[in-house]
């Protein structure tokens, strides 16, 4: 017997494999903003591969501290290149991220952009050792002026 139908689609399914896969963090104040920015500017469809997590790309800096953390990512990444296609990563950071927040390291005071910044370039600079054949990008997304305020993006 066949479950109920609650709610159909009105998207048509599209069976083609993206080939960008974006990378953010899980905080749904910015996701509006985010899809807006890869499908506007850089062009990808609403397909896009999206792996969210807390604190985005974070877990792929753990490699020397919480190599168990970084894995887990690590092996959720190949697996989505590997049967996908991937030839475009996009890593999104984003201001305010309770995430890197509350997660400093050793109770270090340090400017949280500047460390995501920082997780970024290293990040990018890995996966590219890791990926050769694989384009990979990394924006800062912040809010500029407020009452409302705008969200606005940086390449790193």
């Amino acid at each position: 017997m066949a479950a109920e139908t609650i709610y159909e689609s009105t998207v048509p399914w599209n069976p083609r494999r993206p080939d960008t896969v974006i990378i953010s963090c899980v905080d749904g104040r910015w996701r509006a903003q985010i899809q807006e920015f890869t499908v506007n500017y850089l062009k990808t469809d609403l397909h896009a591969d999206f792996l969210a997590v807390p604190g985005g790309i974070e877990p792929l800096t753990l490699f020397d501290l919480v190599p168990k953390d970084f894995n887990f990512f690590k092996r959720r990444l190949e697996s989505l290149i590997e049967a996908h296609g991937t030839k475009r990563i996009v890593a999104i950071a984003h201001q305010d991220c309770a995430w890197y927040r509350e997660r400093r390291l050793f109770s270090l005071t340090v400017d949280l952009k500047e460390r995501q910044i920082s997780d970024l370039r290293r990040v990018a600079a890995r996966l590219r050792d890791m990926l050769p054949d694989i384009t990979v990008e990394t924006y800062y997304a912040r809010l500029e002026g407020t009452d409302p305020g705008r969200v606005v993006f940086e390449p790193v």
